[in-house]
């Protein structure tokens, strides 16, 4: 005769007995599940770097020439850290008056990890190819040296080389491919590598973060922009610029016009005779 338990011979077990069986074991599951899913986003996230850092760059007779790596790779997956770039996002979200950061600040909170992948201390790769306007990479890092020493208060540091852009976005690419593979739910995002990168997470002049959750539902996904009142919040200033122009906002909030560091639409003098 089969009992209770379930065991051939075994004695009927209380209800209070059963009760409190169930609940150890769910809590041991639980924990199983927790260790789990943070080692398995963990491992995927290692992976993602490694795709990263191998995808296709131009100028790859550079690296076989003694250059360095430029694709910097920095996984985040502590709370307490990701709860700091969600509350840099919202005070930033504050100041540009757009709504959409304090989703991607609640994105930020609930996922397990982010893999943030971009471009630090890059070079040309000297084909002076003509994609900046210039016609040489020497004459582009000449001429535009002053815009990058003058953008330590913007969110991204540039004009960046337009090729080491497409290779950041052929690296960033390859780390979702990663991603999708291993069935680890992943989402691109800017404004929270910005974030990193005024909190001195990342070197990365501009970045992209891969923001990671193992979930029965994906957690960067279909979440609503809510509505913000910007003048009730009192959030710290973050030294960044644009700010956004109250009363300006479009998308139904999400955005707003931001005004420029330097007057726009100003008429050029003519020429001295």
């Amino acid at each position: 005769m089969v009992g209770a338990s379930g065991l051939a011979g075994a004695q009927p077990v209380t209800q209070e007995g059963l009760l409190n069986v169930n609940l150890s074991d769910v809590s041991v599951q639980v924990l199983v599940a927790v260790e789990l899913r943070a080692d398995t986003v963990r491992q995927v996230a290692k992976l993602m770097a490694g795709a990263a850092i191998t995808a296709p760059k131009s100028g790859g007779q550079l690296f076989l020439a003694g250059k360095h790596n430029f694709m910097e790779t920095v996984i985040v997956d502590d709370k307490e850290t990701l709860s700091e770039l969600a509350t840099w996002m919202r005070a930033r979200g504050s100041e540009r008056r757009e709504s959409i950061w304090f989703r991607d600040a609640d994105v930020a909170e609930a996922i397990d990890a982010v893999l943030l992948v971009g471009l630090a201390d890059w070079y040309p790769p000297n084909y002076d190819c003509g994609a900046c306007g210039y016609a040489t990479c020497a004459e582009f890092l000449h001429a535009t040296k002053q815009l990058r020493d003058d953008s330590a208060e913007l969110e991204f540091a540039g004009p960046t080389c337009n090729l080491r852009d497409i290779d950041l976005g052929i690296a960033v690419g390859s780390a979702a491919k990663t991603a999708a593979i291993h069935s680890v739910d992943c989402r691109c995002q800017t404004r929270i590598a910005v974030a990193a990168r005024k909190l001195g997470i990342i070197r990365a002049e501009v970045a992209v973060g891969l923001s990671l959750s193992l979930t029965h539902k994906a957690v960067g996904f279909d979440r609503r922009i809510t509505d913000v009142d910007y003048d009730g919040l009192d959030l710290p200033a973050t030294g960044t610029l644009p700010i956004g122009i109250p009363g300006a906002s479009r998308y139904d909030g999400a955005r707003n016009r931001q005004q420029p560091r330097n007057p726009i639409g100003v008429a050029l003098q003519p020429p001295a005779t």
